[in-house]
């Protein structure tokens, strides 16, 4: 199986049996799904996100939660600029309520150099993810393959996008799947 066969394999199953959220169909997309509210809460508990002061949140719908809770809770927000690939906003002290859509944050938010805002958690969108860590996702995009920060990665998944293990190599690996079932730390 091929990087590209996997994510359309998931994408298919999230489509077929009407899984998948806004934007549909899932197709090119780090997905929203069914379920993705409750699994972002499961994440809003962990000690990694009540602790950290500065999260790093990819622009897709499925971690829109996320990045509402960490405005409202305080936290200072770092987003991938919405049309300047390795460059990032800095959100502060901003009602979740001003931000309608992700990509005018450009508006609220100061543009930086990852180097000079580390985040203390990445929260990424996912396609597929396994049981080890393992992590594909839309095969473009944020976040790149190149975005290394010492901090740990978190993600959201349906539990039809998680293997046991993934049939591919993975892009890259992830501390924590919260699923609207289960949290799994790998870290």
């Amino acid at each position: 199986m091929t990087l590209g066969e996997l994510r359309e394999e998931v994408w298919n199953a999230l489509a077929r049996f009407g899984l998948a959220l806004h934007p549909t169909p899932p197709h090119g997309h780090h997905p929203n799904f069914l379920g993705a509210r409750r699994a972002a809460e499961r994440l809003l508990k962990t000690p990694e996100f009540q602790g950290a002061r500065r999260v790093l949140a990819g622009m897709d719908a499925v971690l829109k939660p996320l990045r509402e809770e960490a405005l409202r809770q305080g936290k200072e927000l770092l987003l991938p600029h919405p049309d300047r690939p390795g460059e990032f906003l800095l959100l502060k002290d901003l009602d979740p309520r001003k931000l309608k859509r992700v990509r005018e944050a450009y508006r609220f938010g100061v543009r930086v150099a990852l180097e000079e805002a580390t985040p203390d958690l990445v929260l990424i969108g996912a396609v597929a993810v396994d049981e080890e860590g393992g992590w594909v996702g839309k095969g473009y995009g944020f976040p790149q393959s190149w975005l290394r920060v010492e901090a740990p990665f978190a993600t959201l998944a349906h539990p039809v996008m998680v293997y046991p293990r993934l049939p591919v190599p993975p892009e890259r690996r992830v501390d924590l799947i919260a699923t609207p079932q289960r949290l799994l730390r790998l870290g």
